[in-house]
């Protein structure tokens, strides 16, 4: 095994900059230690020169595995909501997503400082780790994530949160900061734990079992390391929990005066089995109970047909049909080997595989406004004798959307470093590959109106049934037979891939030169990776296999999947040349004052989006031994995602409040990519301070501040149809709004990705940590807290005129409707101001006990809002709060129990349930909240 040595030792000054703020363990200074002694060189998130101690310029975060345990996560997702500097974890199944077009399965999002996901550099054990090949819509545009499920909790050595903007050190997306994931690879022995957790009141578990071992070989030149982690979850069903039982929630308890019976909160759908049509003699028209007024013409069962558009008393309450947790089964395994080559040459290597199977239920989704079709006079089961249009309707009784997605991902990765003289080098090359299959049984456009359309009763369906007579907002007890459903069903899949192939050298000397404060350190590097993107849409999606009308012969939908958008079939690639140096220079040391600059700075060319040089001054100041102050300027930026590049026309139909017509419907917003688009451009500016009045004392504070501009971005459809409405009223139209000639109904938006938005994003980090010993043990305390001040978007053109208008009291422009995406964002939905964790820990002997809580402050739900004393206000959404608690024992003695632990604990100790919110249908903002309720688990671990 190799040691990165030197004869040269200086003392560790104050270096709490690489304070691990929810870690009772800090890098403690070290004493002094002689000449001759030999000393390991390292190097931390945030630098790639190795040097013999430990000071940095740069605020770091690292949670130990002891630290990591204590948070009793069992998942990447609930690691990472355990850290403040996380924002809003917007990809997974807790926060509702489960359409084709989400990224749905078992996929968690890294979203540091609330920025918005893909701005957060993700690695492991430094290098880059492949995005997830499942995309979502942020901010209007698609959006991809390194996907935090990937790595095996129980198999990580430590997390390190670099809390800066690092692009001259990383490249590109480092626009927030750096994760840094890094696995045991030195272990020695072998490790059986398993653990059981459940959620109090409802079916939710989640058993995890892992096994690590290492081991020598060839006398000891040869290392492994090698884990396997098995994880299985029974999910549970949104009508587990109040909140997310129904999508009514006008009369949920709790709610603001203001908001009770607003209609917003009504988030039943108007797409029911009861039909609404349109035909000749009726005009619009559903069906309905006949034992409920307005009836026109009576049909069949207690059914009855009325005119006129649906009522709100009969639309389907989607949450009984819904899963709230997917099930999940999860297999991850990981290997890292070292050998010894001799002549101060390693080589080491790692392997890493990844595969879960994730499984949820839905409804079934209904037509879209562009799938709306023609019933033939002739039909068996029209009752009417005349040509009948189906404007909206949900066949419940085919049974619910069954949704299974399995994830694979895996990474190879070879290396050699060494030492030369006074320089450590490193080279390694690595692959890496994500794949995602999704599949759903879902309806077939054209043969579900193949089966309406029949004349032969055996093999027709029968469109006119209604629903269930008595609960008309759920389920359909008027059941077509199953032979006459499965001429329609079909499985609906979608298969996305991505890939990263990279290759690098570095190489530093953290004694470059001397100078009178100290030894200048250098650090050089090389990189090339490719990567790529794809994304392979079933037939019936991708347009080759479109829903044309058999009665009218018209097309109606590149998609021939009852519900959902077309989305052509999309890939792509680009390679990546990049290059950097960094250097840190000693300015001063007088003994306790110190002072030190780093300086960096990387180019990296793309080859389909242009390039980008960006330049990073840091600087250390310790002007006492007790403090120290550490400043950073850093340019950044981030390349567009290549689904921003290479979509092509992609429809999504939302419903959108339309102010000509003054009504919400479906409206399909066709979302272009852009092969003009540029790196979005950022400077990211900190300055902070290190108090360490006592070697058991640390605190710190950091200030923050993030600009960026050319983001890359689309109007809003919904600000497309106020600027059509303004436009309309000053005698002229949006020309992205393709309204129906006939009804003034949209048709579609055209909407193309440009470089259109800039934000300012100011916030401030503190962290305290103390640590004593005492005669009833060792106690540990920590505080991290995060606070945003600020989260501000700069409006586009169009966007400011919007603003303007409302201002004004246009009513062209309603100012009950949020111009979305403009102003100030703080607060607004999951942009909390401030988010903070405590925890205490002791330990005396064989026992050991801890407790901690977590803290969201309160949020706007922007999508709801009320008028009260003739100003418009926005769903507020209270803070939450949970407390946690552990203990456990370590077995000693020579039993069968030696070397063993045993732990038992329970999170959200009080049963806080999440905060109301207007959201996806599930009442609460899962990217923000969690929806286990109070949680019981335990585990038992073994070394041998």
């Amino acid at each position: 095994m190799i040691k990165n040595t030197t004869s040269h030792h200086k003392l560790t000054r104050l270096s709490m900059c690489v304070i691990a703020a929810l870690s009772p363990h800090l890098v403690q200074a070290e004493a002094e230690k002689s000449d001759d002694e030999q000393i390991e060189r390292i190097s931390i998130v945030g630098s790639n020169i190795k040097r013999a101690t430990d000071i940095g310029t740069l605020p770091v975060t690292t949670l130990t595995e002891k630290d990591i345990e204590n948070t009793s996560a069992v998942t990447g997702d609930e690691l990472l909501r355990s850290i403040p500097q996380i924002g809003e974890v917007a990809f997974g199944g807790a926060t509702g997503n489960g359409g084709v077009n989400d990224a749905r399965g078992d996929v968690s999002s890294i979203n540091l400082r609330g920025v918005g996901t893909g701005n957060t550099l993700t690695l492991l054990n430094g290098r880059r780790l492949v995005n997830h090949p499942g995309t979502q819509s942020e901010n209007f545009v698609p959006v991809t994530t390194v996907n935090s499920n990937t790595l095996p909790v129980s198999g990580l050595r430590s997390l390190e949160i670099l809390r800066d903007g690092a692009a001259a050190i990383y490249g590109s997306d480092a626009v927030a900061g750096v994760i840094n994931y890094k696995l045991k690879d030195d272990f020695e022995g072998s490790k059986v734990s398993v653990s059981y957790g459940s959620s109090e009141g409802t079916p939710l578990d989640e058993k995890t079992f892992n096994f690590l071992t290492g081991f020598d070989l060839n006398g000891g030149k040869t290392h492994i390391t090698a884990s396997a982690t098995y994880y299985e979850r029974n999910g549970m069903m949104a009508s587990e929990r109040d909140y997310s039982a129904s999508h009514d929630l006008r009369q949920y308890p709790g709610l603001p005066e203001a908001f009770i019976d607003g209609t917003q909160l009504d988030n039943r759908s108007t797409a029911t089995p009861w039909g609404d049509f349109q035909s000749s003699s009726l005009g619009r028209f559903h069906l309905q109970p006949d034992t409920q007024s307005g009836c026109v013409e009576d049909l069949a069962g207690g059914v009855c047909a009325d005119k006129g558009s649906f009522p709100r008393d009969n639309r389907y309450d989607r949450g009984a049909d819904r899963s709230l947790v997917s099930d999940v089964d999860r297999l991850n395994f990981y290997t890292y080997l070292t050998h010894d080559l001799g002549n101060d040459i390693e080589l080491f290597g790692e392997a890493i595989y990844y595969n879960a199977q994730a499984k949820r239920t839905r409804e079934q989704t209904p037509n879209l406004t562009a799938q709306r079709f023609k019933i033939s006079a002739d039909a068996a089961f029209n009752p009417f004798n005349e040509e009948v249009t189906v404007r909206s309707y949900r066949a419940i009784d085919t049974g619910p959307r069954n949704i299974q997605v399995d994830d694979m991902s895996y990474r190879a990765l070879a290396g050699l470093r060494g030492i030369k003289g006074d320089w450590d080098w490193e080279t390694a090359a690595f692959y890496s590959e994500a794949e995602t299959n999704d599949m759903a049984n879902r309806i077939q456009a054209s043969k579900f109106q193949a089966a309406i359309n029949s004349s032969n009763a055996a093999t027709a369906y029968n469109i006119f049934t209604g629903g269930d007579l008595n609960n008309p907002n759920t389920g359909d007890t008027s059941l077509n037979s199953h032979s006459v459903i499965d001429q329609f069903m079909v499985d609906v899949t979608r298969d996305s891939k991505t890939s990263l192939a990279s290759i690098d050298f570095k190489t530093s000397n953290g004694e470059l030169w001397d100078l009178p404060a100290g030894s200048v350190g250098i650090a050089m590097g090389l990189e090339f990776r490719h990567e790529t993107f794809e994304d392979d849409r079933d037939e019936l999606l991708d347009g080759s296999n479109p829903f044309i009308d058999q009665i009218t012969g018209i097309t109606l939908s590149g998609s021939n999947v009852l519900g959902s958008s077309p989305t052509p079939d999309s890939k792509g690639d680009r390679d990546v040349t990049s290059a950097f140096v960094e250097l840190l220079v000693p300015l001063v040391d007088s003994g306790s004052h110190y002072v030190e600059l780093q300086l960096a700075g990387r180019y990296e060319n793309f080859s389909d989006v242009g390039s980008a040089f960006k330049p990073k001054v840091a600087v250390f100041w310790e002007p006492a031994n007790w403090m120290s102050v550490r400043a950073s300027y850093a340019g950044g930026f981030r390349a567009p995602g290549l689904p921003q590049v290479t979509a092509e026309a992609v429809p999504r139909s939302n419903t959108l409040y339309d102010p000509i017509l003054d009504k919400k419907y479906a409206i399909v917003d066709v979302r272009s990519g852009n092969t003009s688009l540029t790196p979005e451009d950022d400077t990211n500016t900190s300055i902070g301070f290190v108090f360490q009045p006592s070697d058991q004392l640390t605190i710190t504070l950091d200030a923050w501040r993030i600009e960026q501009k050319d983001l890359v971005g689309i109007l809003p459809g919904s600000s497309h149809l106020l600027y059509d409405s303004l436009l309309r009223s000053q005698g002229t139209y949006n020309e992205n709004v393709i309204r129906d000639p006939n009804t003034n109904e949209v048709i579609k938006i055209n909407n193309t990705y440009k470089n259109l938005d800039a934000r300012e994003i100011e916030g401030v980090d503190l962290s305290l940590t103390y640590d004593w010993d005492t005669s009833f043990g060792d106690w540990e305390f920590t505080f991290n807290a995060a606070k945003l001040t600020k989260f501000e978007q700069v409006a586009d053109p169009i966007s400011a005129q919007l603003v303007a208008a409302q201002k004004a009291g246009d009513p062209s422009v309603p100012a009950d409707q949020v111009v979305k995406n403009v102003g100030d964002l703080l607060k607004q939905d999951g942009r909390p101001e401030l988010r903070a964790r405590a925890s205490i820990n002791w330990r005396m002997e064989q026992w050991g006990a801890g407790m901690s809580t977590n803290y969201v402050s309160e949020v706007e739900d922007t999508s709801t809002t009320a008028t009260v004393d003739d100003e418009v206000i926005k769903l507020p959404v209270d803070s939450y709060q949970t407390v946690n608690f552990y203990a456990d024992y370590r077995f000693e003695g020579k039993t069968v129990l030696q070397d063993s632990k045993l732990r038992i604990g329970v999170r959200n100790l009080f049963d806080e349930q999440p905060p109301l919110a207007d959201e996806l249908g599930y009442g609460y903002f899962g990217g923000l909240h969690s929806n286990r309720g109070r949680y019981f688990h335990m585990s038992f671990s073994k070394t041998f």
